[in-house]
């Protein structure tokens, strides 16, 4: 039995039920987009002309924040007609998995609670789009568990359901599937003439694998923007991980707002099919070609990564010195030479490494 569900601090919002975060333009009254996620500064935004915005100003007591902007971004061009012709040739399974971290979430109108505590409307839209991508082929797996309540451990219960997925069924594409709680005007859509929503894509920008995940809704947004404009709304960059960590191709989708009907979240569930599809199995794209942003830094690991360049360059230099010594000068001199000339290799190294680094 589903019984109406008020959510308490939330992982992605933290403020009262319902609420939001309205983002202005630096100081300005200019409103750039709403938003029920809890904002942090340096979150990140990507709004539909592909004008990326950085957070830079967060008032949590009124739920306000300004953004600067920092670029525009160029997505990458794709010949929608070469899709079908990669897609044609693309051989194999075809399989796409997906969950919802809150359980809870509904569509007022439909519903009659934007939470419901149980299996709420979201996995209505589950189901459409499960439906959907089984219609083009593609094996689809749902994760029916709850993960109850909406607080700030559900994406930590809903990791052991996100692992699962990924070890038995070794899905093409891992998606979290959730809703709005902005306005309901933000996400209104007509898209061919079909009473629809926006959907907004989310990334974690904390997570090692952000760079995959974004060229992955690049994709998206491209296609999507060619084929069905207005579908995709936008791309959040938010301050944790979603999961997003464990699989390269992971994506959080969120099928419009709790004040309109689920209805429209379903139609647009089945847009989004067909985007999907197009994305991860019609395309060859391998590289970025969007300006490089500050979410396309190294992440952490790609750091230490470069940090144990560093450590084995050195230990190659200090292997070939000793082997050098030993076949030139026979082991009796080699102790008395090694020491003086490894100080000088070393000082010689890392007095050029000091200088790149400047």
């Amino acid at each position: 039995m589903s019984l109406p569900f008020i959510k308490i601090n939330a992982d992605d919002w933290s403020g009262k039920e319902g609420g939001y975060y309205t983002v202005y333009l630096d100081n300005s009254n200019k409103v750039l987009f709403r938003i029920s996620w809890d904002l942090n500064v340096n979150d990140q935004y990507l709004s539909h002309d592909n004008k990326m915005y950085k957070i830079i100003k967060v008032d949590k007591k009124n739920d306000k924040a300004y953004a600067k902007y920092i670029e525009t971004v160029k997505l990458p061009n794709i010949d929608i007609e070469k899709v079908s012709q990669v897609m044609a040739q693309k051989t194999g399974e075809r399989k796409i998995a997906m969950y919802s971290t809150h359980s809870d979430e509904s569509y007022i109108p439909t519903d009659g609670a934007s939470s419901i505590y149980g299996h709420g409307g979201i996995y209505k839209v589950d189901a459409s789009l499960s439906n959907a991508l089984s219609n083009k082929g593609i094996k689809t797996f749902v994760d029916q568990t709850l993960y109850l309540p909406h607080d700030a451990m559900a994406y930590r219960r809903s990791r052991v359901g996100a692992l699962k997925l990924l070890k038995n069924d070794k899905p093409d594409l891992l998606l979290d599937i959730h809703r709005d709680a902005a306005p309901y005007q933000d996400y209104i859509r007509k898209i061919g003439g079909t009473n629809a929503t926006g959907v907004r894509l989310v990334l974690g920008r904390t997570n090692a694998n952000l760079k995959a995940n974004q060229d992955l809704a690049f994709r998206i947004k491209a296609i999507a923007d060619k084929e069905y404009p207005n579908l995709v709304k936008d791309i959040f960059y938010g301050s944790g991980d979603y999961n997003q960590d464990l699989t390269p191709n992971s994506l959080l989708l969120e099928f419009g707002t709790d004040t309109h009907t689920r209805q429209r979240a379903e139609e647009s569930a089945k847009f989004m099919a067909d985007v999907l599809t197009k994305a991860v199995y019609g395309t060859d794209e391998k590289k970025q070609v969007g300006a490089l942003t500050n979410t396309q830094k190294g992440t952490p690991s790609q750091n230490n990564s470069a940090g144990w360049g560093i450590w084995i360059l050195i230990g190659v230099a200090v292997f070939s010195i000793v082997g050098f010594m030993f076949l030139s000068t026979g082991g009796r001199e080699m102790i008395a030479k090694l020491k003086d000339a490894t100080k000088k290799e070393f000082s010689s190294f890392l007095g050029k490494f000091n200088k790149d680094k400047k």
